[in-house]
């Protein structure tokens, strides 16, 4: 299987299903992840620092 690493670095990415995806070595350093998908996705080497991550505040009304 071939790495997809990309930079998605500050990028806006709330509610991308990146589901079953090769992401290894991809940049989310400083990305908005909130309701991101990442079920089942190979995440190995992946910069997550500094990324907005959690539920989103429509989802705690609920």
């Amino acid at each position: 299987m071939t790495s997809t690493a990309k930079n998605y670095a500050g990028q806006n990415l709330r509610g991308i299903c990146f589901k079953g995806q090769d992401l290894s070595g991809s940049d989310f350093s400083g990305a908005d992840l909130r309701g991101t998908n990442f079920t089942g996705a190979i995440l190995r080497g992946a910069n997550f620092s500094k990324a907005k991550t959690g539920v989103q505040k429509w989802w705690l009304v609920f």
